[in-house]
């Protein structure tokens, strides 16, 4: 099983987070879970087909091609057979930057990318599936964002400014804060960052801060629940744990846990 990230170029990284490049076998069946991440995402299947479900809702085959925008709670993929995906991860406003698609509509959704105005999805899709290395994959993707990059930047708005905002709080800023700090009303905020990232700003926060708290967990040795409260600015450990479970399915000290062991077998 091999999954690789990849760079863009300079003048994409104010708007992309990374290419990726999945590839394995998943045997007779393989599930694997996700928490939400706050990225927004661009996905090409040269693999198998394969099933995925939001929460606890039911599971549906994954479009060959498909952009997603955020999700709200943790999912899961059933993968059979050969593993082959490609993908781009989008900073959570730029899918509206480079198409202009109100993401308010692809929230928990892997949507087909034929419904993106001028992505042709099997020009794309082949083009893709047919390269036999990451660095054939990940250029085919780069060209395809190179030639969107001036429309990205034209519609880079204060909204930009207010994720940035939030993502260098770790989440930790209230609307009203944001608001202040940008000298724009909670109203306008509020529904343009509905348009551009798909979720409330309040939301957004809580999910970066449920990211960048993951990330302490899963990195650290030993951990002071209460030192964590106090900097995350929870009411409590129970109202810690609640979000915990919300958003990934397992309380702190077991997600801890389970990355602890992950990483003593990578080691081995």
């Amino acid at each position: 099983m091999r999954y690789q990230k990849f760079y863009p170029a300079l003048p994409l990284q104010a708007f992309i987070e990374c290419y990726f490049i999945w590839e394995g076998d998943a045997g007779d069946g393989l599930n694997v879970q996700s928490p939400p991440s706050g990225f927004s995402s661009l996905v090409f299947n040269y693999g198998e087909p394969y099933l995925a479900s939001v929460g606890q809702g039911p599971f549906m085959q994954v479009p060959r091609a498909f952009v997603s925008g955020q999700f709200t709670a943790n999912y899961t993929l059933k993968l059979k057979g050969k593993i082959g995906v490609a993908g781009i991860v989008f900073k959570p406003s730029s899918l509206y930057n480079f198409f202009g698609i109100r993401m308010s509509q692809y929230v928990n959704a892997r949507v087909p990318i034929s419904f993106v105005p001028g992505l042709p999805e099997e020009i794309l899709h082949t083009a893709v599936a047919s390269q036999s290395s990451d660095e054939g994959r990940t250029k085919i993707m780069e060209e395809l964002m190179l030639s969107y990059l001036p429309v990205a930047k034209s519609n880079l708005s204060i909204i930009d400014e207010a994720v940035d905002y939030i993502d260098s709080c770790k989440g930790c800023a209230s609307v009203e804060a944001v608001a202040e700090k940008l000298n724009i009303s909670r109203r306008y905020l509020e529904k343009k960052f509905l348009e551009k990232v798909g979720v409330s700003p309040k939301f957004y926060s809580r999910l970066k801060r449920f990211g960048s708290l993951s990330n302490k967990i899963a990195h650290n040795e030993k951990i002071d629940w209460q030192e964590i409260v106090v900097e995350y600015g929870f009411h409590d450990q129970s109202h810690l744990v609640k979000e915990f479970m919300e958003f990934n399915q397992m309380n702190p000290s077991q997600y801890h846990l389970v990355h602890r062991e992950m990483t003593r077998f990578v080691k081995q």
